[in-house]
Order: C-alpha cells, then structure tokens, then sequence
C-alpha cells in the first residue's frame, strides 16, 4: 500500500505523465485521503521516512492527516498528537515556508479534538518543545497563530456545533495556560528587542519567529483578557522598539492596530489610548527621513485606526465630550495633515476613513469642531486635489483612475466641510477658482485643471444647496452671481483656446454643458460657445479623445441650450455648416479581429451622427425664412445623395469583391440622413414648410431606392427603417407614398432575424399610433396585418432544420422578445382604437390564429413576462370584443363590422380555462411563491373580474359550470363567487392568490 501511495502521488504530480494514468493516479489519491487504510499508510510513511520525503509528498500526507482528523478515536487523535510532535522535533532547518505552514495548520486542527479532554497537555508540551531550537519556536509560533485561525478568527463562517466548541476552547485556555503563553511572548519579544534582526546574522527564523510573535499578540489580544498585555509599561515599551526594526516594524503597526481595535467599554478605551501614548510613539519615528512607503502605509493605517477609535469612544459615550478626548483628536491631527500631504495616494487614502468619521461627528459634537482645524483641512484637500507635477494628465493609466477616485472622496470631505462652515467653504473656493483661471501668463495646466474641477465642485454645491440657502433666493444669492461671473470670464478667455492639454479642454467642454443653463439668457456667450467648439480646440482638436467626445458635447450644448438664431445670425449657421462639412464626410470600415479573435471596429461613424444630428438641429432653429433652410439642407443632403448613388452603382455592377464595404457604406449614408431629420424634427413648434416637407419626401424616395437595390442586407434594412422613423414626424401623412415600398421590401426578405422582426414591429407599432385617424395608413396597415402575421407565426414556428434551436438559449430568448412586441402591437392597435384591423373582411380569418396564439403564450411559463403579457392582452381583448364585435365607440371601422361568430363563447370558456389551469398546470412550474408568478396571478384576477365587468351574470353562470365540473366543493365556489363580485380590484387580487395558495397546499 505504501508504494502504491508513493507511486500514485509521483504520478499526479508528474508533467509528462500519460492523461489517463494520471486520472486513475488522481482516482486512487481520492480515495486514500477518505479511508481508514489509506491514512493509516500515510502515517505510517511519515513516520518511517518523514525526513527523506520530497516536499509535495509531505504536504499530500498532511492534507490525508487534516481529511481524517474528525473521524479518529480518542487514542488514535493521542498517538497522531505524539506522532506530530515527534515529527517536529526532526524537521529541518531548510523546510520551506509552506510546508512549515501545513504542517502547522494541521496541528492546530488537531489541537481542537485532543485539547478539552485527549492531551489537555498539548500547549504545555509545545511551549516546552519550544524551547529546545530556534527551529523548534519558529514551529510554536506558527502554530499558536494556527490555533487562533481555527478557534478565534471572526472573519471564518462556522457552524454553531463548532462555535460552541472554539467558546469552551478558549474558555479552558484563559483558565490553563493563558498565562504561561503570555509570559512566553512577552520573552521571546524581550530577547529579540534586544537584536539587531537587520544584520545578516540575524536569520530568517529568528526574523520569522518575532514577526509571528507580534502576530500573535494582535490575534489573541481580540478574545484574551487585555491587562495580561498591557498592565506591564515594559512589554508595551518592548512592542514600541519593534517600530524601529526594518524587519518587524509594519506587523508592530498590525498588531498596535489590533490592541487599540478591542472592543471596551468607552470609558476604559479612552484610558487605554491614553496610557499608550502612541502620538508621542509616531511622532518620534517619523522625525527622520524614510523613503519605505510600505512603512508610511501602515504608520497612517495606525494613525487612522487611533481617530477611529476616539470617534467610537465618543459616540459610544457623549459624556465623555470635551476635556481628554479632545485632546488626543487635536494632537492627532498633525499626522493626519502629514499622511493628506503625502506625495503618494496609497498612504493619503488610509486617513480618509478618520477624515469622514471625524467630519461626520462634528455634526453631533460642537466641542470637537475647530474653525482653524477645518480652514486647514479644506486647504490640505484643495491642494491634494491638483494633479502632480510628474503626471502629464495624457494617459489614462491605472495611477490616474486612482487619482481620480482619491479626488473624488476629497470631494466628498470638501462637500461635508460646505455644509457644516458653509463661510469656510465660500471664502477658500472662489480664491482657488480666481488664482488657478487668472490671465497671468502663467498656463501651467495643472493649476488650470484645479480651478476648473473646483469651479463645477462649486456649482454643484450651489445646485444641491450645501450651503443652506433659502431655496427661492439661490438664484439671486451672491455665490450664484460669482459662480456666473466665473463662467463668464472663462467662456470670453483667451488662454483657454490657447493652452493646448486634452484635460483642460474636455474639462471646459463638460462644464459648459453641464451648467448650460447659465448661459441660456445670454446669445453673445452661446455664440462665442459655439464658436469654441468647432475651433481646433474641440471638433478639430488634435486629440481623438477630445475630438470625439467634443462633438458628442457640440451636440448636447445645442440640443439644450437651443440657441434661437435671429436672421442677422443666420450666416453664423452656414459658416458652422461649411466649416463642420470636412467632418461629415463619411468612409465605412470593415471591422477586423484582433489577435484573440474580438472584433475590432475603428469607424468613427457613431460619433459623426453626433454632427449630422446637430446640423439638423442649429438649421431647424435658425431663421424662418424657407429659402436659407433650403440651401443649408441641400449642404447637408447633396453629397449624401451623391454618395449613395455611387454605393448603387457599384452595387449594379455585380461582382464586386467589397460588396460588404460598399453595403456599409450606404448603411452610414441612410443613418446620417435619418439622424439629421431626427435633428430637424426640434425645429420650433414642429411647423414644416412644405418645401422642408418636400425635401424629406426626397429623401424618402432615395432611401426606397438603396433598399430597392441592397434589400438582402440586414444592415440596410435597419438603416431603412431607422430613417423612416425620423421621417415620419416631418412627413406625416405623406410618409403613405413610400410606407407600403418599406413594408413590402422588409416583408419580402427570405433572412429576416427574430431581433429585425421584433424592431420592425415596434416601427409599425409607431405608425399606428401616429396615424390612427387616417384612413389610407390604416388601408395599407390593413393589406399588411396578415401577411405580417404569417412571417410571425412561421418564424416561431420554425424550429431549426433539425429542431435543434430549443438548445440554444438565445435563440429562445429571442422569440420570447418577439412574442412580447408582437404583443405590444397588439396592444398599440387596441389603445388607438384600431382593432377593427384584426377582424376586417380582409384579416378575419387570421383573428382566431392570434387569439390562439395568446393563450399559448400564456401557458407557457419557461418566460413568466411573456404569459403575464399574454393575459394582459386577453383583458384588452375582453373589454373590446368581449361581446362577440367590437365595442370601441372611437374605432370607426369597427362599429360597421358585423359579430364575429362563434368568438364570444371560444373566448370565454378558453379564457376561463386559462384562469384555473395555468397555476394548476402539470409539472409544478406556477410557483404562487415566486414574485414573477403572483404577478401572473395577479393578472388572471384582473382577467376574472373584467369578464365579470363585460359579460356580468352570463359569466358567472359559465364560470359556475366549470368550477363544477372541475370538482370545487359548492362551500368554496360560493365564496369564490361572492369575492368576485363584491370585492374591488385590489382586493379580489389578494383572495385570488390566496385561493390558489390554499388549493396548490
């Protein structure tokens, strides 16, 4: 067995072994670490060749001891314990650290089965193992933190049995031997303060051995009595030294953290923070240079924790305000401006914890608040916001998203230092602002960057009213007034336009927009804005970035300030316009993949439309004269046009090998020309001209062309259709010369997608609601209903060519998607009173096929949003055509058509069958408990008490019979019946899921 072990782990641990003898090597290792047979061999190794094992196969032994531990006897868990004791005292010097640490963690597991009751020695017989080797304490200490990690660590999840095992452990420790392990730390400390573990003589052990000692102290200190540590001045003062030696000094800061973090009562906390001292502590280590940063992050963490900890004992015991604790928070805060100082963020970000902690209790602690304490606080922040002076600000590296977080969590201390001295705040931030934006020649960016982030830190204060005005005088106070002037001098400044850095002028491009209206009452600042933007510095900056985002900006900034161009100003529109021309001309790029096989897409395209939407906007807002915005669209429209008849013609030339570029290509042109009448669609109070009108009708025309001649493009048909939506509010009801082309061309394609068919539905669902009065749209909605309706059903029909698409989810996913808009059609049809569509001479035949289609979908809960739509629709469809014909008094058509025969009762009785099957259904899938089902639920209720509304005593009759026949005792139907008619809607909700709880239990 022993070599079947050996041989199996070689194996395993093998890189050139054959895959399927390591499978069986990793089968046969399993099972050795679960069985009585395959632990006692490994014992049996350990003990026989422990020193001449490999290092793997030792720790493999350890993991099968660690396995069987809970299983042993009593005598079996002693002789393990003698056995592992005997291993240490053979180990070797040369163990690597890992290995060292199993071995550890493996006798602190067992040390929870042997100490209460097997070998109450076993911590006597370490300590006094320990002291035969440095080797030997190196051990002991790993495994006394061994031991805290499995009884005393708060941050390990465990089971109640095992809780109340580590409380009885501990208890028997802090009776037992509590104090002879104290004393023994405290000795190894002593000795070791006294060495200078920096020196080459100094080992690792011994290196190892005090920092596990400091460690330890920290651990136990959590769940041992304090005064074992801290009644005696000289251990206290020999944890001190420990901050001086280079090796020791940052798990001295843990373990200080840790003394100070135990839970006390406020009054003996405060006396304990006292009796330490540490300020005095800190600040004579820090009066010399050090450059370890390691070192400085966890002083500041010390520091932190201390603050912390007074702002506890505070709030724990208000009594305690004024006098000794105010004391030690002042005298802590020269560190804490030392660490807000600091040159690198790592340190400055572990005070921020005290900062908010301490900024938050002068809130409820006047004493604590100190104008000058704050004046300088404020101070400390706004200079650690500015950016430093080795950081370009180019690149968007990981060091500055850090900075931008610290800023932002500086910007938080800023905002609470507003609210709680709002004069501090009024008087530090106008000066930072007016210094860092002043016209002095000096374009150091970094200073410019501060005041722009302050100046929008400051209007967003005025906006969220940090400071506590009275709300109706915000808009007159003398802050709003400054922080105009502010954005005033920096729109007419020059050194603006002339410093070239990409964060100074995003900055400036975002903070305009942001406060935009500021600038909404006065044209001169909105012209010089505009301006700006399509100078070098923002449209044609140098900078993709910039350049970029400016024209998203550009487009924003005159969607909301919407400039009203007088007809003086209506050259200022055509030379933006001829100046931007460079920046719509438009050249599709294929996408590619990069080495991983993601695709790439470098086109500039989306950002553009950004421009195209623009353009359409500044036209439609410019002058009223016709001829002007004429002129301007055709700058705009022409080489559109142009270049789409190119893209046409290379298209009828066949066989070209770029036949994907040039579909992209058009697909670009037909999105510029429908996002730039998206853009128009703002033009005041929606009054097109008919020339404007005419205009878009051309368009219209061009784009049935394209769609003529690329309709096997996807791309093109979403193009299309993307264009006629923003057609539509300028063409109105000239929009039904070219509507019927769209349809038909979409309709006719062989490779519609589920997702295409899903959008185009939401595109008619646009046009019935748009034109639900006019007959000739509802002439050619009429012709459409039931082809498109065939396209439907036949595509949720279809099921892969070898039924292979119920295995693969989104596919499904994407027929629940159309099921759903199909539905919504039908919901637009109905609220905009055109369900007389659905049961025209024309579609009569189709209507049973969608009622049907209903409650399929309501049956099937593998979506629970499509059935719940699904029943919504059956109440919509209830309260018109309930009846048998429809009884919309607002449909016009509806009210001529005859009854739709034998609909009434087929609606009714499936309607009724739907209420009761479904959360009874086979299989168990209604789970009334789930919200997503009581929401159906909830649905079928308001379905019942509509069909009571419509059809009243009839109904109940019908629904009598089936409860009948269905088996409900007559007790239950009457009271189900009394609930539906007397109760409201709500309520019957609340029965019905009742109802259903009761008949599922």
């Amino acid at each position: 067995m022993d070599s079947q072990i050996l041989q199996a782990v070689e194996i395993a641990l093998s890189g050139t072994a054959d895959a399927a003898l390591k499978q069986q090597a990793y089968d046969f290792i399993e099972q050795i670490k679960t069985t009585q047979e395959g632990y006692t061999s490994c014992v049996d190794i350990l003990v026989k060749q422990g020193n001449t094992l490999n290092e793997q196969f030792k720790f493999f032994i350890y993991q099968v001891i660690d396995e069987n531990i809970q299983k042993l006897s009593a005598d079996e868990l002693y002789k393990l314990s003698d056995t592992l004791f005997e291993c240490l005292k053979r180990e070797d010097v040369n163990t690597p650290v890992y290995l060292k640490n199993k071995l550890a963690g493996t006798l602190g597991n067992l040390f929870c089965f042997v100490y209460l009751e097997v070998r109450p020695s076993f911590l006597k017989d370490l300590l006094s193992m320990s002291e035969e080797s440095s080797l030997l304490t190196d051990y002991y200490t790993r495994i006394i933190l061994a031991i805290h990690s499995e009884i005393g660590d708060k941050f390990i999840s465990r089971s109640r049995k095992v809780q109340e095992r580590n409380v009885s452990l501990k208890d028997k420790i802090r009776v037992t031997d509590m104090a002879s392990l104290v004393a023994n730390w405290k000795s190894i400390l002593n000795a070791g303060a006294t060495k200078d573990t920096s020196d080459a003589a100094a080992t690792a052990t011994t290196s190892d051995v005090l920092n596990n000692t400091l460690k330890i102290v920290g651990s136990y200190i959590e769940w041992m009595d304090i005064t074992l540590f801290v009644s005696e001045p000289a251990f206290i003062n020999c944890i001190f030294q420990y901050l001086t030696k280079p090796y020791q000094r940052i798990t001295t800061c843990s373990t200080l953290i840790e003394i100070i973090s135990k839970k006390m009562q406020p009054a003996n906390k405060l006396e304990l923070l006292s009796l330490l001292n540490l300020t005095s502590v800190i600040n004579s280590i820090l009066q010399g240079d050090d450059d370890d940063l390691e070192f400085a992050e966890s002083i500041a963490k010390l520091v932190n924790q201390i603050g912390l900890e007074l702002i506890i004992v505070l709030e724990g015991n208000p009594s305690l305000e004024g006098g000794e604790i105010n004391r030690q928070i002042i005298n802590l805060w020269p560190f804490i401006f030392n660490f807000l100082g600091h040159e690198y963020d790592d340190v400055t970000q572990q005070v921020f914890p005290f900062i908010s902690q301490y900024l938050l209790a002068c809130k409820k602690f006047q004493s604590i608040v100190s104008i000058e304490l704050l004046s300088n606080l404020l101070n400390k922040i706004i200079i650690k916001m500015k950016y430093d002076d080795d950081t370009d600000g180019r690149d968007e590296d990981e060091d500055n998203e850090e900075f931008i977080e610290v800023r932002s969590k500086l910007k938080n201390f800023q905002d609470t230092i507003a609210v709680l001295k709002p004069d501090l705040y009024l008087e530090a931030i106008p000066v930072v602002i007016n210094e860092s934006l002043k016209e002095d020649g000096n374009n150091d960016w970094r200073r410019i960057e501060l005041g722009l982030y302050e100046l929008g830190n400051f209007a967003d204060s005025l906006r969220n009213n940090l400071i506590n005005l009275p709300k109706h005088t915000i808009s007159s106070s003398e802050p709003f007034l400054l922080f105009q002037d502010f954005l005033v001098k920096l729109v007419n400044s020059n050194f603006i336009i002339n410093i070239d850095h990409p964060k100074i002028q995003l900055e400036f491009f975002e903070l305009i927009v942001r406060h935009y209206s500021f600038l909404n009452n006065n044209q001169a600042l909105t012209l010089r804005t505009l301006e700006i933007f399509t100078s070098p510095l923002g449209l044609f900056n140098q900078s993709e970035k910039v350049r970029l985002r400016s024209w998203y900006l550009f487009f924003r900034f005159v969607k909301l300030t919407k400039p009203r161009l007088s007809k003086s100003e209506v050259n200022f529109i055509e030379n933006t316009l001829k100046k931007v021309q460079p920046l719509l001309v438009i050249k599709a790029i294929l996408p590619t993949n990069d080495e991983d096989g993601a695709v790439v897409v470098e086109d500039i395209f989306n950002n553009q439309l950004y421009l195209f939407e623009t353009m359409g906007l500044l036209i439609s807002l410019g002058s009223s004269e016709v001829d002007s915005k004429l002129k301007l669209i055709d700058l705009i429209f022409q080489p559109l046009f142009r270049n789409l008849e190119e893209c046409v013609e290379a298209s009828q030339a066949g066989g070209a090998s770029n036949m994907n570029l040039i579909a992209l290509q058009a697909h670009h042109l037909l999105m510029a020309i429908g996002t730039f009448a998206r853009g128009y669609d703002y033009d005041y109070n929606n009054k097109y001209s008919q020339e404007i009108v005419s205009k878009i009708d051309t368009a219209a025309s061009i784009v049935i062309f394209t769609l003529l001649n690329f309709v096997k493009f996807e791309k093109i048909r979403d193009a299309s259709r993307f264009a006629f939506a923003r057609f539509i509010p300028i063409l109105g009801k000239d929009i039904n010369n070219h509507l019927s082309k769209l349809v038909s061309l979409i309709l006719s394609s062989n490779d519609l997608k589920y997702n295409e068919l899903t959008d185009f539905l939401g595109f008619l669902g646009q046009i019935v609601h748009k034109f639900k009065a006019d007959d000739n749209i509802y002439q050619l909605l009429n012709d459409l209903i039931s082809p498109l309706f065939d396209k439907i059903f036949n595509m949720l029909k279809f099921n892969g060519e070898n039924n292979d698409f119920d295995n693969i989810p989104d596919i499904q996913r994407d027929k629940n998607s159309l099921k759903k808009s199909f539905m919504n059609l039908l919901s637009t049809m109905i609220l905009n009173h055109n369900s007389s569509l659905l049961v025209s001479q024309t579609n009569k035949q189709k209507f049973p096929q969608v009622v049907d289609s209903l409650f399929e979908f309501a049956y099937d809960l593998s979506d629970p949003t499509v059935s719940r739509a699904a029943i919504i629709q059956l109440v919509n469809f209830i309260l018109i055509m309930g009846k048998g014909r429809i009884e919309d008094p607002e449909d016009s058509m509806g009210t001529a058509l005859p009854p739709i025969e034998g609909m009434e009762d087929y609606l009714m009785n499936k309607s009724i069958s739907v209420c009761f099957e479904l959360p009874f259904q086979n299989g168990g899938g209604f789970d009334i408990k789930d919200a997503q089902f009581r929401i159906i639920a909830q649905e079928i209720a308001t379905l019942l008490k509509t069909y009571h509304k419509v059809k009243g005593d009839e109904f109940l009759s019908v629904l009598s019979t089936y409860l009948t026949n269905m088996g409900l005792s007559q007790e239950l139907m009457n009271d189900f019946g009394t609930n539906l008619v007397k109760s409201d809607q709500r309520e019957f909700k609340k029965y019905f899921i009742t109802f259903v709880t009761q008949l599922k239990s």
